[in-house]
């Protein structure tokens, strides 16, 4: 079997409303999805979702970088190599994590078709058949929060996600402080800052925050400031995550030998897809540091990228996935029923490869021109 070609499909689906975050507030979901083609008939879904805010890459360039260098240094391998393709593609361009992210989550829904079963059975199995979905609230302020905190839990959701870093200090733990008034005591509440504070702003919030029995705090540093991370890590009693900070598994090696953080936050299209990323999950075991999955604003072949990706992994934390994105956006790209969620719950799908087809319709509706 041989890779043939290649289809590069900009999408681009509006938010359900507006979301606030420490550098700038989005609007939409943009994706590149592809379908790498075989020369025996099958054809891999690869998802990925760019966001120049977030990283360095946009539609544009992983759209330039799958047409003119990638795909033209992976034509005609075998798509069981999956190691040595990702080899080529790092010889071919550095950096450029999502463009590669496509290609590597579609080389195992390749190979998931090929053997008739679900991609997690390619990683090592299934460690949990389900994960209760974390929400993300998109308000950037305390009143709006604490209503969509209160609508989340009636709608079953168990944990949310409030994105801090971008107002003044006092004003990020109230918001915090008015969650946690509006859910009550159990519901896990994660502030997520975005790189959005000094390591000493950041110690001053968390302190505060702390009262609010927070269950951690996401990136409240800069990505390149592993110091800085270690530093809060060492002033506070709340429990740290790295996001922006992990990339590559030497990421993780330097995390781990830092011991900057508590928790990492893997988001399958940082790391390249499901080789890379299970490298990184190797580490961070060996690390005793658990995993949090992830997510950018996403289409529906990304998330169920990310799910089989979850039930393959012994260290994931097995709650506040943040799998939920299709809920966040207006509509998909996926046929109706591909991803089981229900009561703030997803469950993993056993059907071949990613488990999910795209919607032909859909993709002509939403597709766009670069």
């Amino acid at each position: 079997m041989k890779i043939k070609e290649i289809e590069i499909i900009p999408i681009h689906i509006p938010t359900i409303m507006p979301y606030a975050l420490s550098f700038g507030t989005l609007t939409e979901a943009t994706s590149i999805v592809i379908k790498l083609h075989t020369d025996n008939g099958i054809y891999g879904i690869g998802d990925t979702s760019p966001c120049p805010t977030f990283h360095d890459e946009s539609p544009e360039s992983i759209y330039s970088i799958l047409k003119n260098y990638i795909f033209p240094a992976i034509k005609g391998m075998d798509p069981f190599n999956v190691g040595l393709i990702h080899e080529r593609m790092d010889k071919t361009v550095k950096g450029n994590s999502f463009a590669k992210a496509a290609i590597g989550i579609a080389l195992y829904d390749i190979l998931g078709k090929y053997f008739n079963v679900p991609i997690y059975k390619l990683l090592g199995g299934c460690h949990r058949e389900e994960f209760p979905l974390l929400w993300p609230l998109m308000g950037p302020d305390a009143e709006t929060n604490a209503k969509e905190a209160k609508n989340a839990i009636d709608r079953g959701f168990r944990s949310v996600m409030v994105k801090v870093g971008h107002n003044d200090p006092d004003v990020e733990v109230g918001r915090v402080a008015a969650i946690r008034k509006a859910v009550g005591e159990k519901v896990v509440i994660i502030p997520d800052a975005n790189q959005g504070w000094t390591s000493q702003i950041a110690i001053q919030c968390i302190l505060k925050m702390e009262a609010y029995n927070v269950a951690w705090v996401e990136q409240p540093v800069p990505a390149w400031d592993i110091e800085g991370l270690a530093r809060v890590r060492e002033a506070v009693n709340v429990p740290l995550s790295a996001d922006e900070s992990l990339y590559t598994i030497f990421d993780a090696m330097n995390l781990a030998k830092k011991d900057a953080v508590d928790i990492v936050s893997v988001k399958l299209q940082k790391s390249e897809g499901f080789y890379k990323a299970k490298k990184i999950a190797a580490i961070t075991e060996a690390a005793n540091m658990p995993i949090y999955i992830n997510s950018m604003i996403e289409t529906g072949g990304s998330v169920a990228a990310s799910l089989q990706f979850a039930v393959s992994c012994p260290n994931v934390i097995p709650f506040s996935a943040a799998l939920m994105s299709t809920l966040r956006i207006k509509d998909d790209i996926l046929k109706e029923g591909n991803l089981h969620i229900e009561n703030g719950v997803i469950k993993v799908s056993d059907r071949p490869g990613l488990g999910v087809e795209l919607d032909e319709k859909k993709i002509a509706r939403y597709e766009y021109s670069l």
